[in-house]
């Protein structure tokens, strides 16, 4: 059996020809080749013109692999040559591996093929995180570079809206704050979206008063809406708190670009805000908002993009913003355990529904408009602040809000070298340190104060902060950083912070 099989093996497979010492075919068996006895072997294929060298040579075996070998009439051929020459009689073996070999060189391509397409799936890579680290470089460069200026102005705007002014100078200052406030919101919607992508935006919970909140909404966009000769209408729901704790900031972003949307795309008829009541559970409160406007509607086709980013309702009129606001919209309301849809018909309008969760709070109005009136009623002395910030105009700011409440000894330094040897000098109660003091990290600077005297070991640290990503904040805290104030923040944010670790 194994016999017969190595037979029918070596026929199919293998052709032994016998030549002379000028390449005459002599003898051969199988016509694997299409050999002529007493023809040359060499006018069977050129590459045999090479045997014809080696023939007069005696007792010798040469070996050939891989050798192709095309004809005219039929399949070309993948074969092995062996030639083994003696006294004129010379064996020519041909091993025919076409199959063997046109398997290999598929494998071997797939494999190539295979190596090549993961090369270059790791230069992509490489490309898109070196495009990625550009843009996030790029987008913290710009951050850092705008935030004191917004921060100064937001600031800046809040104390001449109490000063002395007349009615045309007050309208003066609602437009700029108007503005202001606009550019922010476009710089925001571009941070936020990094934020976004690199897992990096945070919620910052705090108490406010929602009513106070939903009220102010009503008045900017009552106004805006009667501009273009719409009706505007805000309910509240009898069981809405008036407290609740969460992020004020953005909720209020969240309602500012469905309201925005809503002026832009209605020319007639009306918007409207309902607010209600879910539901209270485990000290959580969940409401009910909707929004809704007699605009253009939506066609069914874009309804499932429409929170996608850079997505913008064509209606045929120029409109503002880049497309932003309800991918970060829908991602706000996931991050505040809610959901968000809409409904929609063309020519009818729209509704955006959705709902959020806060933490339920005891907070009493009284104690808002203390921290309003900038009134620390808990503080029964004067405190000494250090101030470490090399931004004038952020210098100059913060001076003015802490000297308008009267409670505080304020000392300035621009330089982080001067930062421990003024701390040697003097007693001081809380340090505002900024995180852009050049050639001096907030955290470094913190790890020094830290490791002096036992007394300040617990002095109190708040960073005024270009960076308010949750690694960030982390580090910081990580570094014996009490509290961070994320640039642009306002007078109320700074004295409530200020007051919470004076207790």
């Amino acid at each position: 059996m194994l016999q017969e099989l190595k037979d029918k093996y070596h026929k199919n497979n293998f052709q032994y020809i016998l030549v002379d010492d000028l390449g005459i075919v002599l003898e051969q068996d199988q016509p694997i080749l299409p050999t002529i006895i007493g023809e040359k072997i060499q006018d069977i294929h050129p590459f045999f013109e090479i045997l014809t060298h080696l023939l007069p040579t005696t007792n010798e075996s040469f070996e050939f692999s891989c050798i192709n070998l095309d004809f005219n009439n039929q399949e070309p051929l993948v074969v092995d040559v062996t030639l083994k020459t003696h006294n004129n009689n010379n064996l020519v073996i041909i091993e025919n591996l076409t199959k063997h070999y046109n398997n290999y060189q598929l494998t071997a391509q797939t494999r190539n093929e295979s190596i090549i397409n993961s090369q270059i799936l790791v230069l992509k890579n490489e490309y898109l995180l070196e495009k990625e680290t550009f843009k996030n470089n790029f987008i913290a460069n710009f951050s850092h570079q705008l935030r004191n200026p917004i921060t100064a102005s937001t600031i800046f705007s809040d104390l001449l809206i109490n000063s002395n002014l007349n009615d045309e100078q007050k309208n003066y200052l609602e437009i700029i704050q108007s503005a202001n406030k606009d550019l922010k919101q476009r710089i925001e919607d571009i941070l936020d979206i990094s934020k976004i992508e690199s897992g990096k935006l945070i919620l910052v919970s705090k108490v406010f008063n929602l009513k106070e909140l939903l009220k102010n909404i009503e008045v900017i966009y009552n106004y805006l809406a009667s501009k273009k000769g719409l009706s505007f209408k805000l309910e509240i729901g009898e069981k809405v708190p008036t407290f609740v704790e969460g992020d004020q900031y953005r909720l209020k972003q969240i309602l500012a670009n469905l309201l925005t949307n809503a002026l832009n795309y209605t020319s007639k008829g009306h918007i409207h805000i309902k607010v209600s009541h879910n539901h209270t559970r485990a000290n959580k409160v969940n409401l009910h908002f909707e929004v809704e406007d007699t605009g253009c509607g939506i066609a069914e086709e874009n309804l499932k993009s429409i929170f996608d980013r850079f997505t913008k309702i064509e209606t045929g009129e120029e409109q503002t913003g880049v497309g932003l606001g309800l991918a970060i919209v829908k991602y706000l309301i996931s991050e505040m355990q809610g959901n968000i849809k809409v409904e929609s018909k063309i020519d009818k309008g729209s509704t955006f529904i959705f709902n959020v969760s806060f933490k339920a709070s005891n907070y009493t109005q009284d104690q808002k408009e203390a921290l309003l009136n900038n009134q620390l009623p808990e503080l029964k002395q004067k405190y000494n602040i250090l101030l470490v910030e090399d931004s004038e105009i952020i210098q100059l700011s913060i001076l003015k809000i802490l000297a308008s409440t009267g409670l505080f000894f304020i000392n300035i330094i621009s330089d982080g070298e001067a930062v421990i040897p003024n701390l040697v000098d003097q007693k001081v109660d809380l340090i505002l340190l900024s995180n852009t003091i050049q050639g001096y990290s907030a955290s470094n600077l913190s790890a020094s104060i830290r490791s002096l005297s036992k007394e300040y070991k617990k002095t109190p640290i708040i960073v005024l902060s270009t960076q308010g990503y949750k690694d960030d904040i982390k580090r910081y805290k990580k570094n014996g950083i009490n509290d961070v104030l994320v640039k642009p923040f306002d007078k109320h944010k700074l004295l409530e912070s200020i007051k919470k670790h004076l207790k």
